[in-house]
C-alpha cells in the first residue's frame, strides 16, 4: 500500500518534503528514500554529528526507536529533524508563561508597590522555562554496573545526584556516607 513519507525541517529544504512510497515500516521508509535521493544516507548517518535526531509518526503518533521496524498500518510517515538537547519539558512552558505574567503584572497599578520584586521574580522563571527547554535533565548513569542500584538518599557508600539538582546544605555533625559533592577535570595533550 501506498504511504505518504513527510520529511520536515531541514530535510524538507534539502530532499523535499512529500514522496509516496510503497513501504510497510518507517524503516524501509528511509531506506527507499535513501535509494532515490542522492545524499540522503550521508545526512541521515551524519546528522548526529551537526547536533540533529530524529523523530518519526506514524500519523500522529511519535513512535520509539523499538517501533521503527514494525509494520504499521499509518497512511502517513513523518520524520521530523529535533535538535539534541531540546529537552521540550512541559513545565518549561508554564515557567515561561508565568515569568511572562509576573512581568506583566509589575507594571499595573496593583503590582507597583512590589514592581522590582515581581520584575525579578518573572525574569527569573522566564529564563528558567527558556533553559528547562532547550536542555534536558541528563540521565544517570549507575556507578557501579554490577550493583546497579543507584542510591538516592544520601546515605549509602555510592550517591547519585543528577546535575543541576539540589544538595542538602547540612550543618553540625552528620551521619552520611559517600561524596555529595565530585568534580571530574580531564586534560589531554593534542
Amino acid at each position: 500500500m501506498l504511504k505518504k513519507i513527510e520529511l520536515h525541517g531541514v530535510l524538507a529544504e534539502k530532499f523535499g518534503k512529500f514522496f509516496e512510497l510503497d513501504v510497510a515500516t518507517p524503516r524501509e521508509a528511509c531506506e527507499a528514500l535513501s535509494y532515490q535521493i542522492p545524499g540522503f544516507r550521508k545526512f541521515m548517518k551524519t546528522a548526529h554529528d551537526s547536533g540533529l535526531f530524529f523523530a518519526v509518526y506514524n500519523d500522529d503518533n511519535n513512535i520509539g526507536p523499538e517501533e521503527i521496524e514494525q509494520q504499521t498500518g499509518a497512511s502517513v510517515i513523518r520524520i521530523v529533524p529535533k535538535i539534541i538537547g531540546s529537552g521540550g519539558d512541559s513545565l518549561g512552558i508554564l515557567q515561561v508563561v508565568a515569568g511572562v505574567a509576573l512581568i506583566g503584572l509589575s507594571f499595573t497599578p496593583f503590582g507597583a508597590p512590589f514592581s522590582s520584586a515581581l520584575m525579578g521574580a518573572g525574569a527569573g522563571l522566564l529564563l528558567e522555562g527558556a533553559t528547562t527547554l532547550l536542555m534536558p535533565t541528563p540521565k544517570i548513569d549507575p556507578r557501579d554496573p554490577s550493583e546497579n542500584k543507584p542510591n538516592y538518599g544520601y546515605g549509602g557508600a555510592v550517591t547519585s545526584v543528577k546535575s543541576g539538582n539540589c544538595v542538602p546544605l547540612q550543618y553540625g555533625r552528620g551521619r552520611i556516607g559517600g561524596h555529595l559533592l565530585g568534580g571530574m577535570s580531564v586534560s589531554e595533550d593534542t
